[in-house]
């Protein structure tokens, strides 16, 4: 799913970086801007499956890669 940022950068959601904010709430860290996006716009169901989605995208290449450890914001 492509989806504009605030800063005018297009791409998809799930490969912006999956980060946990000061509440520990997931949201999506634009690359450009820095900008959080907590998809709170999509049905719960489907923002979890972008969220995992963007989770394992960023875990790195292949079945055993080991898992990212995610940045708090």
């Amino acid at each position: 799913m492509i989806e504009d940022c605030f800063c005018g950068r297009g791409d998809d959601l799930e490969n912006r970086e999956p980060v946990l904010d000061r509440d520990g709430e997931q949201a999506l860290r634009c690359c450009g801007c820095g900008h959080l996006d907590y998809l709170r716009w999509l049905p719960n169901s489907v923002r979890l499956l972008i969220l995992a989605e963007a989770d394992e995208l960023s875990s790195g290449p292949g079945p055993h890669a080991e898992r990212a450890e995610r940045r708090t914001v």
